[in-house]
């Protein structure tokens, strides 16, 4: 995609390297407060409905500033984050954050008993992009996988489809066949999806587990 003009859509690695990103990502874009605990309360519920235990280790990318490992921790979870964005990880205070994009993470296969991806997948272009985004997710994962992504199968997701609901900002809503093609492709079949508000946004949440 461009890297230019004004209007141009940016692919993720390019969209949130910028410290104005990073400056509206830890202000403005969660200034609600049931925003901003909208998608840590999902993700903790979500893991645990799921058996993720105390002390089990889980890969959060990506971590962005880090807003989900407060609910991660109060699990008792052993966080990693990884992010593509220097800016991004200048304001997580945690050490065990690092350099990484979700489609090359440097990590063995099976390092980390879960993985967390939010708010990655609906900012990815292509398909191709979404399989190898995945199949990276559920290679270093020997548990879990918990993605969010924007279901198009919504109804906010049906009315963009209809041209009801315009966006030109390049985000994706993703066909849940797609989505579970994906995610089965990778060896990590969905167990469960949920939507965070199922009629006013197209946020939603896939869980997948990773065959032995």
């Amino acid at each position: 995609m461009g890297k230019g003009g004004r209007g141009a859509v940016l692919e993720p690695r390019e969209k949130w390297q910028g410290e104005h990103a990073a400056e509206r990502y830890t202000t403005a874009r969660f200034r609600s407060r049931a925003a901003a605990e909208r998608d840590p309360r999902t993700v903790a519920r979500l893991l645990a409905r799921h058996g993720v235990r105390r002390a089990d280790s889980v890969l959060d990318v990506p971590s962005g500033t880090g807003r989900l490992r407060p609910a991660l921790e109060g699990l008792g979870l052993w966080v990693t984050g990884a992010d593509i964005s220097p800016a991004m990880l200048a304001r997580d205070p945690s050490e065990r954050s690092l350099l990484a994009a979700a489609e090359c993470l440097p990590f063995r296969k099976g390092s980390f008993d879960a993985v967390v991806c939010c708010r990655l997948l609906h900012h990815l272009t292509s398909d191709d992009a979404l399989e190898r985004t995945i199949a990276e997710l559920a290679r270093v994962s020997r548990g879990l996988v918990l993605a969010s992504f924007w279901d198009r199968n919504s109804w906010p997701g049906w009315r963009r489809s209809m041209g009801l609901r315009p966006d030109s900002s390049g985000r994706r809503p993703i066909p849940k066949r797609v989505l579970a093609r994906c995610f089965a492709r990778a060896g990590a079949p969905i167990i469960e999806t949920t939507h965070s508000l199922r009629f006013l946004s197209m946020q939603a949440f896939a869980v997948a587990r990773v065959r032995p």
